[in-house]
């Protein structure tokens, strides 16, 4: 796999987020698939039963690739239930997913400022940045997503790819694909290999 098909962009569908529940995703950036801990799972039981139903009809929507439909109705959810930060990130991941940096953007901001721990709104945040060229700013809103969030294994392997790609400081991205490569329940190969090629090239460098 070249360095210049490295997918970014997390396609993760957030789950709904609200009263501390907070949505992980699992998959490497190119997956699609999320979970929720078992404390989560049981705030998100305690939900208005309309505002859980409303999220699971958008949500099986969306996976059915129905996106139009699906941000029609996270955007109407996002009007009648506006303390839930889920629906704003939802909305943020298909306009990032669409390329609209501009619209992703400002829903993961309004996602950050119905719940400022919201690790997935940081982590985009910083996906947009780098692909704006504003690579400190990215950074930045990487390394907050892992503040939040220290067990997110997708921030730490942006970072990584930040480091490696746009920064050139090869020693830390070592470190950041190594830690995103521990929080993996299999080791992933693709990482493997460009761990494998960095620490090569600094051996030579030096």
């Amino acid at each position: 796999m070249s360095y210049s098909r490295i997918l970014l962009l997390t396609l993760g569908i957030v789950l709904l987020n609200l009263a501390g529940c907070s949505s992980k995703p699992v998959a490497p950036d190119s997956g699609s698939q999320a979970s929720v801990t078992d404390k989560s799972k049981a705030t998100a039981r305690k939900l208005d039963p309309k505002a859980s139903a409303a999220f699971k009809r958008a949500l099986k929507i969306l996976q059915e690739g129905n996106t139009d439909e699906a941000l029609a109705l996270f955007q109407e959810m996002a009007t009648n239930y506006p303390t839930l930060s889920g629906s704003r990130t939802n909305i943020g991941l298909i306009y990032l997913k669409a390329n609209d940096l501009e619209l992703a953007e400002a829903s993961f901001q309004q996602a950050l400022e119905i719940k400022e721990d919201n690790a997935i709104a940081y982590n985009n945040l910083g996906v947009i940045y780098r692909k704006k060229g504003r690579f400190t700013d990215a950074e930045q809103y990487y390394l907050k997503a892992i503040k939040t969030d220290p067990d997110y294994a997708n921030a730490y392997l942006n970072l990584g790819i930040l480091y490696d790609l746009y920064l050139r400081k090869l020693d830390i991205a070592i470190q950041y694909y190594e830690k995103h490569q521990s929080l993996q329940s299999e080791e992933d190969k693709t990482v493997k290999k460009w761990i494998l090629i960095l620490k090569r090239r600094l051996k030579v460098s030096k």
